[in-house]
């Protein structure tokens, strides 16, 4: 049985230069629909004094709301003013008195002093979160994941890693590394993100691999990339609504139009066709969309298209042929409901789609060993995404209707 997704907690920085400032910022937070608010300790100009007390009035005015303290140097990444205090022994007073819910340290810190206010913290009942940060490159998927696991070997209460992303690849990089983490360490939360313009899809759907909090801005981004807390808000309103829509992926020509209109008809549901919804919008067929734009270009628009299916009410999906060979498209669908590979042989598709002339990757290929190699290309991908597969070479339409029903994995 699949797991199902939490929706991440949302996590907006407070880093006023002085005090006023900083109050400002941790009502407005209270007032927000963040979940949790980050205290940046580097980007205050005051005294180390003062950071405990000025830390527990972020805390009073969040109310319900969690603290996150971090205190980051330039060599990490932070502001001038954090290089002006003790790295630990700010730390350990802020975890003495008892002034947030959660205390940032840095991995590559002392392991000696890093495990001690492990336990100091977890004798006051305060959790850790174990950092790494690169802002200048996005290390290896192992590379992220063995930190990842040593914050968890060290004892912290949650892992944390953020990098730069200098491509579309890198943001995939942390992507991947946070999904397979998860999937090996399910109950060992974690916070992961890639920096940067490139960077932004890990932000808006890293709680899909695993992730449980993003950052957002409420004033003034605290991170390179970081996005808006009404954007962020507006994209976990609909991946996370649980809608329990029947998705029907599967290569052209294997009934997912037919097949929907079936189960649309025999149980009362909509019936949504992804196609059809992207010519609406563009105000072009998808055939048109090809020529004119290119496939990534299509692409694109198709994985953009599958968020607005979050607000929709249940329904019966048609799925474009493409739509699961990105992965990010894949997660989005199961978060959403139940995925169900629709099969059948290469010699029923030519015989469903010869006389088609909408069918754009197979111009100029239409025979059955081009379809059949399209068909193993693309195999991998249907099975990694599906709940479950339906054969349906020579049924009757109602009994694939019937099974397709009984595939359901979640009913929201």
């Amino acid at each position: 049985m699949r797991a199902i997704l939490e929706r991440p907690a949302i996590c907006v920085p407070i880093n006023g230069l002085v005090r006023f400032a900083v109050t400002q910022q941790s009502r407005l937070a209270s007032e927000s629909d963040a979940d949790m608010a980050e205290w940046r300790i580097d980007c205050f100009a005051g005294q180390e004094s003062e950071i405990p007390a000025v830390a527990r009035d972020i805390k009073s005015d969040l109310r319900e709301k969690k603290l996150i303290a971090t205190l980051r140097t330039t060599y990490e990444g932070g502001e001038d003013n954090g290089d002006r205090f003790d790295y630990f022994s700010v730390i350990r007073q802020l975890i003495e008195q008892d002034a947030a819910d959660y205390v940032d340290i840095e991995l590559e810190r002392d392991p000696g002093q890093l495990k001690e206010c492990v336990k100091l913290a977890r004798d006051r009942d305060i959790k850790v979160i174990g950092s790494y940060h690169d802002f200048e490159s996005m290390p290896s998927e192992e590379f992220i994941i063995d930190k990842l696991k040593s914050a968890m070997d060290i004892g912290c209460d949650v892992g944390k890693i953020s990098c730069m992303a200098n491509s579309v690849q890198d943001a995939e990089t942390m992507l991947c590394a946070t999904g397979n983490f998860f999937r090996e360490n399910p109950d060992f939360p974690i916070m992961t993100m890639a920096m940067g313009k490139h960077g932004y899809k890990s932000r808006l759907y890293g709680g899909l691999y695993g992730s449980r909090v993003s950052f957002a801005t409420l004033t003034k981004a605290s991170a390179p990339g970081q996005r808006s807390l009404e954007e962020m808000k507006e994209v976990f309103d609909k991946l996370y609504s649980r809608p329990g829509h029947i998705f029907l992926i599967g290569f052209m020509g294997t009934g997912k139009s037919t097949v929907a209109r079936e189960i649309s008809e025999m149980y009362d549901l909509p019936e949504v066709d992804t196609d059809y919804l992207i010519e609406e919008k563009c105000g072009r067929s998808v055939q048109e969309i090809f020529s004119e734009d290119g496939e990534p270009v299509f692409r694109m628009i198709e994985s953009d298209l599958l968020d607005e299916l979050g607000k929709w009410e249940r329904a019966v999906v048609s799925c474009g042929g493409g739509v699961p060979l990105k992965p990010l498209n894949v997660r989005k669908l199961q978060a959403m409901g139940t995925v169900v590979w629709l099969t059948a042989e290469a010699e029923t598709i030519y015989k469903r789609v010869h006389n088609s002339e909408t069918r754009p990757l197979l111009n100029g290929n239409m025979n059955v060993d081009y379809i059949r190699s399209l068909m193993d290309e693309r195999r991998p991908a249907y099975e990694s995404a599906a709940d479950a597969s339906v054969a349906t070479d020579g049924r009757d339409l109602a009994d694939i209707a019937r099974e397709v029903w009984e595939k359901q994995v979640f009913v929201f």
